[in-house]
């Protein structure tokens, strides 16, 4: 089974340096997005494999309340669980849980969904920080729970979050900074607020890639959307999108692996 994992998702490797840091440290993060619900009973075994010191939800693990996506929490919860006993998880809100905790009429069960996985020892970051470093090697990681007028597919309602936006949520950034925010449009935002590094998720890869060309389609069916899986730049801000592990709404990625990010941070 762990052999078949593999072949359905890729490790991706990526080094990031950290200028403040002091010391030769290195420490290596599992991030995982968009599983949507979907189940790879492997997934442990290749985090055991890869041996991450922890692992960074960038959100979208469950699917939205509705009627066309049962069951609606189960897998993902059981995949988070289980990561939970062995690494420390911290978890940011992608759009499916915003809309969870924000609908009136389905609230108590994600709050259920929550409630069970903080019992695992599981850390949400809705618009929270975690500091995990010292003076010497400082590291922080923040969680963005963004609106739906952050996420809704129609450009003229959409509101980009502005850099008073961010602050007032996350407070001012520390270094080294990440941000774990499911939406990588708003990179020239993230960079404007203070963010070191951003980890995204949200396009799926563009459910499709063609070579030289990149990712196809977007939520909303938008074409060719910019940000779509890899390493991204603006200033000193380095931003890096995951493909994500599962699909929704349209089941299918062609030419587009499902990934695992591996990010490894080291001395500059």
């Amino acid at each position: 089974m762990k052999g078949a994992v593999m072949k359905l998702i890729r490790p991706h490797f990526y080094t990031v340096e950290v200028p403040c840091w002091q010391r030769p440290a290195r420490i290596r993060l599992a991030v995982l997005s968009d599983l949507h619900n979907n189940v790879y009973p492997g997934l442990a075994g290749m985090m055991e494999q890869e041996a991450p010191d922890m692992i960074l939800i960038a959100g979208d693990m469950v699917n939205r309340p509705t009627d066309l996506t049962p069951p609606r929490f189960t897998r993902g919860y059981g995949c988070t669980a289980k990561l939970a006993e062995r690494w420390p998880v911290y978890y940011a809100p992608g759009n499916h849980e915003s809309t969870w905790e924000n609908d009136e009429g389905h609230r108590g069960a994600y709050r259920q969904y929550r409630r069970a996985l903080e019992r695992k020892g599981v850390v949400f970051l809705d618009n929270a920080s975690v500091s995990l470093g010292d003076a010497e090697d400082p590291l922080t990681i923040s969680g963005l729970a963004l609106g739906k007028e952050q996420f809704t597919h129609h450009r003229r309602k959409r509101k980009p979050p502005t850099r008073e936006d961010l602050q007032e949520l996350l407070g001012p950034p520390r270094p080294f900074q990440i941000l774990l925010a499911h939406h990588p449009a708003y990179l020239k935002e993230y960079a404007a607020w203070g963010a070191d590094l951003v980890l995204a998720g949200h396009y799926h890869g563009g459910q499709g890639r063609l070579p030289g060309v990149g990712g196809l389609i977007g939520p909303g069916f938008q074409l060719f959307p910019p940000y779509t899986k890899g390493l991204y730049g603006a200033g000193d801000t380095k931003m890096i999108v995951s493909a994500g592990l599962g699909t929704h709404t349209i089941p299918a990625r062609v030419f587009n692996p499902r990934e695992v990010l591996i990010v490894d941070l080291v001395r500059k």
